[in-house]
């Protein structure tokens, strides 16, 4: 497998050279937009066009000679042909073609293109396919967030990602299997209705619902219920771009050091999308990833980019609007399987 990186002013000028280099068969790993600094006046910056290639064999081109008479009947090649390299090279190219990050991407495919090569054909599909899912388990990291001591978790993200349903999720699975000292906080003031909906969820649950209005009401809060072994505090969905608002929750966030902050996000986002919301919201250090509405996609593969590109671990996974029933404790197997759901093994 020939991994190859290509620059060039235009795209169209750099995807004739990646044509030309690797052939028509290439795959485009990645294509995006660098600053270097300019080499001659004036002097400054240059924009370049980034395209990272891949091909399962280098590109012989052709030479014009003219082709020689074959011996075999037609169809014969086709016969003869190794099912094992066939199928191996199926498999590299599913991967690549995933949308698997190009340097994750490129280790894995050397790493089971070596095993191919060791492998018999009977061995090779169970073989690469194990260790596809090995490779892709040992990427991640998962955990479960809760533990002895009192737990106070805060809830962030964009609004539309369903903070305030997966926070009563949780605390309705706590309340049933693990405790009932559990009080419920909102600081979510803003959004119509929404004390309102919390405060409900409250009563189904017999559960105890808080409003703090300010972070000095929020940290009194926390004290006053500092017997209890879970506090859920519920925030208001941010809009990235306004900074104040940024600001406001991240001194809501600061007024006490055991706060947990556990980055929402929807599965439906676009990978550029999850990025940009994580680089906004680590105003405070983020414990976990929650990934939400996984029931919405069959595209996985921008998550678990998300994981290697932002690495901090995932906790829970949440497929529905039931409560309590739809959220999940994410798992190493969970996720890989997910993920191979976009790679055509056969």
């Amino acid at each position: 497998m020939q991994i190859k990186r290509f620059e060039g002013k235009e795209i169209k000028e750099v995807l004739k050279e990646v044509k030309e280099t690797l052939g028509p068969e290439a795959i485009i790993l990645s294509t995006k937009t660098v600053k270097k600094p300019s080499d001659r006046p004036p002097w400054g910056t240059r924009s370049y066009v980034e395209v990272i290639a891949a091909v399962d064999r280098p590109y012989e081109p052709p030479s014009g000679d003219p082709i020689a008479p074959s011996s075999a009947r037609p169809g014969e090649e086709k016969i003869v042909a190794n099912p094992r390299e066939a199928q191996g090279k199926h498999l590299l190219r599913s991967v690549l073609a995933a949308g698997l990050m190009p340097e994750f991407a490129q280790s894995l495919v050397g790493e089971l293109e070596n095993l191919r090569q060791g492998a018999s054909a009977s061995e090779w599909s169970d073989l690469g396919w194990s260790r596809l899912r090995l490779r892709l388990m040992e990427a991640i990291e998962v955990t479960e967030p809760f533990r002895k001591g009192q737990r106070i978790w805060a809830f962030i993200g964009p609004t539309g990602v369903g903070k305030t349903t997966t926070l009563v999720k949780l605390a309705a699975q706590f309340w049933l299997h693990v405790t009932k000292r559990i009080t419920l906080i909102t600081i979510d003031t803003y959004r119509i209705g929404a004390v309102e909906q919390l405060k409900t969820y409250g009563q189904i649950l017999r559960l105890p619902v808080e409003v703090a209005s300010s972070p000095e009401e929020l940290r009194d809060l926390i004290d006053r219920h500092r017997g209890q072994d879970l506090l859920l505090i519920d925030t208001a969905g941010r809009n990235p771009r306004q900074a104040s608002r940024m600001k406001e929750l991240g001194a809501f966030l600061s007024v006490h050091p055991s706060i947990e902050n556990h980055l929402v996000l929807s599965a439906t986002m676009k990978e550029r999308d999850l990025a940009r919301m994580t680089t906004c919201f680590s105003i405070r250090p983020i414990s976990s990833y929650i990934f939400t509405k996984i029931d919405e996609t069959e595209e996985y593969v921008p998550l678990f980019n998300q994981l290697l590109r932002f690495p901090r671990p995932l906790s829970y996974l949440t497929c529905g609007q039931r409560v309590p029933e739809d959220i999940e404790l994410a798992t190493k197997a969970k996720v890989s399987d997910l993920v191979l759901s976009s790679i055509q093994w056969n």
